[in-house]
């Protein structure tokens, strides 16, 4: 068997379109990939990110180990409705004013402008960025879904280095947020493999396996 490809090539096997959706679970390499694609393509790359709900607001249910939580894992954690205004006005206008939002404060703070060029590629990157899809409906013919996949313990121990070093939450707060993080890919994340065009595995050696989700063969090496 040959051995996995790096990045850059499974980019460069990919069909062009206007809109890309890039989603996956919780540190499966979503935003290494996007990063990537976004600059190889000159795109231009909207994180979902941008639009989690502030704390006070997001949906609370019981759960049975740690009784009521706010549902950061789920689809409901974010404000679809901008983000839909926002894409409507790059994509019309090519400039949009997006949030902000602050993972130490849990809260958006602020708004930053973007710009989309009449003949650049959007990148959409997030949890959900497949599911989501129906409010680009319009655009099916020209957009992409890609699933991005990793083994479980690898994106743990990603998640870790992350949510502590890159996005400061306590290191106590771990393992709680976790165990929701876990909820939240069986609930809803993980389904989204079965819509996306191709799904694309990473490891921590930056190679990557090229799964097309519609073809006959369902793992090429490319």
């Amino acid at each position: 068997m040959l051995s996995m490809p790096p990045l850059l090539e499974c980019v460069d096997a990919l069909p062009l379109k206007r809109i890309y959706l890039i989603a996956g679970p919780a540190a499966s390499g979503k935003t290494t990939f996007a990063t990537t694609l976004a600059r190889h393509m000159r795109a231009t790359l909207l994180s979902m990110d941008h639009y989690y709900l502030d704390e006070d607001v997001v949906v609370k249910e019981y759960d049975e180990k740690y009784g009521v939580m706010p549902q950061w894992e789920s689809p409901d954690a974010y404000d679809v409705y901008r983000m839909r205004e926002d894409i409507d006005a790059l994509l019309t206008t090519g400039s949009a004013t997006i949030p902000s939002y602050s993972f130490v404060h849990s809260r958006r703070e602020g708004y930053q402008d973007m710009c989309l060029d009449e003949d650049q590629p959007l990148i959409i990157e997030g949890l959900y960025a497949i599911r989501f899809s129906g409010i680009l409906s319009e655009e099916n013919d020209s957009m992409l879904k890609l699933y991005i996949h990793a083994e479980t313990e690898e994106r743990r121990a990603r998640s870790h280095i992350r949510d502590v070093v890159k996005r400061g939450k306590p290191l106590a707060d771990f393992e709680k947020r976790y165990h929701f993080v876990d909820l939240g890919e069986k609930r809803w994340v993980l389904r989204q493999m079965h819509d996306a065009d191709f799904v694309i595995e990473s490891t921590n050696e930056k190679r990557y396996g090229f799964f097309q989700r519609d073809s006959e063969v369902s793992h090429a090496e490319v």
